[in-house]
């Protein structure tokens, strides 16, 4: 839950974060910086999160750097859970979302343009 400065979303951050295995003091703080714009509005894409286009380049060029890996990322959050696992006596659920997308479509003739084909001009042609 989050007080009014937002302060145990601070502190699940820091936690979060602070065993991250960034090479470089500088990536670990535009990991804060970018987790900070991107869990303020998760629903947007890195452009409307970060604010402005000078964000939103640091974003991608901290995406495309080649000393940030996904574990490098994920370190922090990995070690998190492993401590929160550990302190839990209790039973542990873990839960999976299992859903699956799929974007693309099957080509298919709209049935508008199937019932031009058999009822009208096109049909009277064939015939």
């Amino acid at each position: 839950m989050r007080d009014k400065n937002g302060s145990s979303e601070a502190a699940w951050q820091e936690e979060e974060l602070s065993a991250a295995a960034l090479p470089d003091k500088r990536l670990a703080r535009r990991l804060q910086r970018l987790l900070d714009q991107m869990s303020a509005a998760p629903d947007k894409p890195i452009l409307a999160a970060c604010g402005d286009w000078a964000a939103a380049k640091a974003a991608y060029r901290f995406f495309d750097n080649p000393r940030v890996t996904e574990h490098s990322v994920l370190a922090g959050h990995f070690a998190a859970t492993a401590a929160r696992v550990a302190a839990n006596e209790g039973p542990i659920l873990i839960l999976q979302d299992t859903t699956e997308f799929i974007y693309s479509r099957a080509q298919r003739t709209p049935p508008a343009r199937a019932a031009l084909r058999e009822h009208g001009p096109v049909a009277k042609l064939r015939s």
